[in-house]
């Protein structure tokens, strides 16, 4: 048999049976297929990730989808998940300390060692019950509880006319979250890397948001500042409550801009999709027990804020400290401190596009939501809550700003970046210690 007809076998017309003859052992027919088949066409790039996208959104389903374990069984692996939850020993003794007649400072001391945990399971049971809804829904979800603990806070210190509390507790919320968190993060990754890199436009976005809330309380204080204001005047407190619609209303435009219009470029990049495909979030527990979870971790952090808010006073003085640096320094951290290891673990593991996500997003939803929503609720309850938060403070939040939007401007960081951040958070601490303790 010549060259030829091995090729007339080995080559089957177009629409030929699968079934053509082979030759024996399919040596001279593999060679010859090898030789004479044209290779064949290569899929678009964008096909190939719209064909991974819809194969992860597959399996995530089927994950998501999955029979749940019992409540029971559930809750332990929850409980198990988070080392925190240690914390939640010190709930009921939190409850009973200040009718018991504890002294303040006891008091502020346990409230604050139970907030720890229960604000980490109510992130944990959020995710739960976001993971029984669609995507949309879900994220929604996230967006809205994802500073309940402040809120809850802020809103017990608002109610008892802790003014100066609230506003000096949400500006360190933003300051720990953009300069500590971020400089832990860039530390952890780049103990990892020379240089890591995260979502430039993600980051950028979230940094010029925040700008543009900021501008919201600079300028009722530059107002005041040159005499066109009285502080909780009629037109300051009108002012003040018009900028926070305006600010509530961009809000709601850059939670539509990431879930809908530009949700890619808030997602992780190809390597951190890579790992969550193999580390995918699994539902623990039922609808049912997440919002039981949801709802008894609000009621308590609800309660546990009563007490913390109305020994806030009497536990600075017995601390030695001032009520403006317990405000801004103790009250952002333990309301934040499941997100932050969150985040820094993140980091750790090389995502740092979610570790930047957690704690610029934060920032700019409680500079674009939680201030101006406690505004608002300040109104409807006849508190004074303005914009005008001083001079000092909304110059030393202003440079912040400034100083995260240097550090994310390339799109790339190192540990070096991330302790010139901590070292700017820790000036900033100690001025406040000074500045406030020679005030009060």
């Amino acid at each position: 048999m010549n060259d030829h007809e091995m090729r007339q076998i080995a080559v089957p017309a177009p629409g030929a049976s699968p079934t053509s003859p082979s030759l024996p052992n399919g040596t001279a027919e593999n060679k010859v297929s090898d030789e004479t088949s044209p290779d064949p066409p290569l899929l678009p790039v964008t096909a190939v990730r719209s064909v991974r996208s819809k194969l992860l959104m597959v399996r995530k389903t089927s994950i998501s989808n999955a029979d749940p374990p019992t409540i029971s069984a559930g809750t332990l692996r929850v409980l198990k998940g988070n080392k925190l939850y240690v914390l939640l020993i010190f709930v009921p003794f939190a409850l009973l300390a200040a009718p018991l007649g504890f002294t303040a400072a006891a008091v502020f001391v346990l409230c604050c060692l139970a907030i720890l945990p229960l604000a980490g399971l109510l992130g944990d049971a959020t995710e739960q019950v976001a993971l029984h809804t669609n995507e949309t829904l879900g994220g929604l979800l996230n967006a809205t509880f994802g500073n309940a603990t402040e809120l809850i806070v802020a809103i017990f210190a608002l109610q008892k006319g802790l003014l100066g509390v609230v506003q000096v507790s949400l500006l360190g919320s933003i300051l720990s979250n953009t300069l500590l968190v971020l400089g832990c993060s860039c530390i952890a990754g780049g103990l990892t890397a020379a240089q890591v890199k995260f979502n430039q436009v993600a980051a950028q976005a979230n940094t010029t948001l925040l700008q543009i809330a900021i501008l919201g309380l600079v300028v009722p204080t530059m107002m005041e500042s040159v005499g066109q204001l009285s502080v909780h005047g009629t037109v300051d407190l009108l002012l003040s409550r018009t900028i926070s619609c305006a600010l509530l209303v961009l809000y709601l435009f850059y939670v539509y801009f990431q879930l809908f219009t530009h949700r890619a470029i808030f997602e992780a990049d190809s390597k951190d999709s890579e790992e969550e495909e193999e580390e995918a979030e699994e539902v623990l527990l039922t609808l049912g027990a997440s919002l039981g979870w949801l709802g008894g971790a609000t009621v308590l952090i609800a309660f546990i804020s009563e007490f913390l808010t109305g020994a806030i006073d009497e536990a600075a003085i017995e601390f030695g400290l001032s009520e403006t640096f317990v405000g801004f320094v103790i009250l952002p951290i333990i309301g934040n401190a499941a997100e932050h290891s969150t985040a820094i673990v993140m980091a750790a593991k090389g995502k740092m596009d979610l570790s930047f996500g957690v704690a610029l997003g934060s920032s700019t939803q409680i500079a674009l939501f939680v201030i101006p929503l406690l505004v608002l609720l300040g109104w409807a309850i006849d508190q004074p809550l303005d914009l005008y938060f001083g001079v000092y403070e909304t110059v030393i939040v202003f440079l912040s700003t400034l100083i995260v939007s240097q550090v994310v401007a390339d799109g790339e960081t190192n540990w070096l970046e991330g302790i010139m951040l901590i070292f700017a958070y820790l000036i900033i601490c100690l001025s406040f210690f000074f500045y406030h303790s020679a005030q009060e």
